[in-house]
């Protein structure tokens, strides 16, 4: 049995690795689920579930019609457990944040040991020097936060502050405890959202009669889910595509350095196909997503295709202008991994191959773009045999999280 650190000790529960897991990713246009469990190896997909969202359902990835959602996450947790023996119920659901006012910031702390630092790290005093700097990060990241938004401290709610590198005397470390040493640097994600955003979720997860085990920025969860994404030789940028937002996420030698979100997903195009092509918005849907699965007749795709076209340009200068605001980044790593459903269609990866990424943001190549399939996740094994859509990434980038705070950082 093991507890998970990122739960305060006053509400942390015993949990084995028999116990289902729901990850919840609550999108704009689909919401998706899975139940998983998590052992030492890693994580196990047992099944997946996708359910459409009415159009009112949500905007820009937050919640606007609280009952509707509701409704959809009973029929998607239904069909995870239709199954399952009474014991067997999931109690605990971990689910995923987006929105252009969750904050993301990447902090590096150096921290000098002025006393016993000849003296090998006790577990005491490494417990002590993590709890002091958390404490500032939090106060730190609510007050910049809130001036970002005009929230106060009080309606902002930290999510997670995530260690992702420890160093000490100058060498990379797993845990400091044993080590001796004055100069210890410390990388964190920290991670924070408007309290009504997260007091809407908690709702959700209430009215399932399940326990919160986290709510996790989706960037930083996709990014570390990547097979090596934690490696310090690793770097790449994760962009990820979904009803009605875009998630970006910066790795620079195995840190998770930026995160930005934007109002522009799939859903933008499908409204301009249905203004265009004069369809019903859910006729318009299904044509989009024809599409981009090649589908359609080479007349209906042309037509389709002239309207995407110029929408998919649009979107990447707004890329563009959301990475021209990632101040910590002096150079760009030069591979990009696309993922989410909005990253099917065609214009997507066309655009950006034709992007003249060296003219206008600091790329030292141009960079390469793939895509970021299900079997380049880390430690995840799927036993359902569902997991094949570059849109199930994010719920099962969600189960990774579980897994890293159960295990890896254990």
């Amino acid at each position: 049995m093991f507890n998970l650190p990122f739960l305060s000790k006053a509400s942390r529960k015993p949990l084995t690795k028999d116990d289902n897991i729901v990850a919840l990713d609550i999108g704009t246009e689909m919401l998706k689920s899975m139940l998983f469990t998590v052992d030492t190896l890693g994580v196990e997909i047992s099944k997946v579930s996708r359910i459409e969202q009415q159009q009112h359902a949500m905007r820009s990835g937050i919640i606007t019609n609280l009952d509707t959602v509701l409704e959809n996450c009973r029929l998607s947790i239904s069909s995870l457990t239709e199954k399952l023996a009474t014991e067997e119920y999931p109690k605990n659901v971990v689910m995923g944040i987006a929105g252009e006012y969750i904050q993301g910031v990447s902090i590096v702390v150096n921290y000098q040991r002025e006393e016993n630092y000849e003296k090998e790290v006790t577990p005491k005093e490494q417990e002590k020097i993590i709890e002091q700097i958390e404490n500032k990060i939090e106060i730190n990241g609510k007050e910049d936060l809130g001036q970002r938004i005009g929230l106060t401290n009080e309606d902002i709610e930290i999510l997670h502050i995530t260690k992702t590198g420890l160093e000490i005397g100058g060498m990379p470390v797993d845990s400091l405890i044993g080590y001796k040493g004055r100069d210890v640097k410390l990388n964190y994600y920290a991670s924070f959202a408007p309290k009504t955003y997260v007091e809407a979720l908690r709702k959700v997860a209430s009215e399932l009669g399940m326990n919160v085990l986290g709510i996790v920025s989706q960037p930083f969860s996709v990014a570390r889910a990547f097979s090596g994404s934690s490696n310090r030789d690793f770097s790449g940028i994760f962009v990820d595509i979904g009803g009605g937002t875009t998630d970006i996420a910066i790795v620079e030698k195995g840190n998770v350095l930026e995160t930005k979100m934007f109002a522009f997903g799939g859903r933008t195009f499908t409204k301009e196909i249905a203004k265009a092509l004069e369809l019903d918005y859910r006729i318009a849907e299904q044509r989009k997503v024809k599409y981009s699965q090649k589908e359609l007749s080479k007349e209906l795709s042309r037509d389709v295709q002239k309207v995407v076209y110029p929408v998919a340009r649009l979107w990447m200068k707004t890329l563009k202008s959301a990475m021209s605001y990632c101040d910590d980044i002096t150079t760009f790593p030069n591979q990009i991994y696309l993922c989410g459903g909005g990253s099917l269609l065609p214009e997507i990866k066309e655009v950006m191959l034709e992007f003249p990424w060296k003219k206008f943001l600091p790329f030292s190549v141009v960079p390469k773009i793939e895509f970021f399939t299900p079997e380049k996740l880390d430690n995840i094994r799927d036993d359902s045999g569902e997991l094949r859509n570059i849109f199930d990434i994010t719920p099962a980038s969600l189960s990774k999280f579980v897994y890293d705070n159960e295990i890896k950082n254990k």
